[in-house]
């Protein structure tokens, strides 16, 4: 990573305000020692980064709101400044605020698996938090570097293959996080009903949790935001499926989540 700035003297970059967020805590730490820098590279491929996006771009047309899903054949074209020597440059960043600190008020913003970003902007030069004729500068040949970082394991099992066997959860025992990251994830589903039961694969001998997900919607679609809803927690390694179906046809099996 590069100090996009223009001063004669190389000098460690650093920020005057303070960190917003846990990610840029460790940006911070990696930009007073290098060493420690690789760990932000990879808490960043896993954490959301920002960007505001041209008002013909998916996600920037004013009024459509709620989480959305790149198509194929859909362009991101994201908004960023041009350098001192010429290069146009797309910009990202760690915190929504900053966004809005640079862009104003009326910016939209979205916000993406920083992973998933990258491989998108992967042939670009991106500016990270430029501030006050600052930022960290990767150029192409940087970013793929930052995404050969190995990942970090993912915190459930996936769908092994095989019979399932599905249980209704008793109220002590129903999983009260998961819930509530799936409340906020139907927010900007039209879900028409969902179930959340108890699952065993028998021939695997895996358990695990399976959503039961009734919707009009296309399926990988709500998959994706489901599964970026529950970023972050841990399953212990047990599965956490996804079924998507139409709606209507016999209740599903477990508590019902919405």
């Amino acid at each position: 990573m590069t100090d996009a700035s223009t001063a004669a003297a190389p000098q460690p970059l650093r920020f005057t305000d303070n960190p917003m967020n846990p990610l840029e805590v460790a940006l911070y730490e990696g930009l007073a020692d290098h060493t420690k820098m690789g760990v932000f590279e990879r808490l960043m491929l896993e954490a959301d980064l920002y960007a505001v996006p041209e008002p013909d771009s998916p996600g920037g047309t004013p009024g459509d709101d709620g989480p959305k899903v790149l198509r194929p054949g859909e362009q991101l074209v994201l908004r960023g400044v041009v350098l001192n020597d010429g290069r146009n440059t797309v910009t990202l960043f760690t915190d929504p605020r900053r966004a809005t600190q640079m862009f104003g008020e009326g910016a939209r913003i979205i916000a993406m698996k920083g992973r998933n970003l990258l491989q998108i902007l992967k042939d670009a030069v991106i500016l990270l938090n430029p501030a006050d004729g600052k930022g960290l500068l990767l150029n192409p040949d940087q970013i793929r570097e930052v995404l050969e970082q190995t990942p970090v394991p993912p915190t459930h099992a996936r769908r092994p293959t095989g019979t399932v066997e599905l249980a209704d959860v008793p109220a002590p025992q129903h999983p009260i996080a998961l819930i509530g990251r799936l409340n906020e994830a139907f927010k900007g589903l039209d879900v028409k009903a969902a179930w959340l039961a108890r699952a065993r694969w028998m021939e695997a001998r895996m358990m695990g949790w399976h959503l039961d997900v009734r919707t009009d919607q296309p399926a990988d679609e709500v998959v994706a935001l489901i599964e970026r809803a529950v970023r972050g927690l841990q399953f212990g390694q047990e599965v956490f499926d996804v079924a998507v179906s139409k709606p209507g046809g016999e209740d599903g099996v477990g508590v019902k989540v919405k």
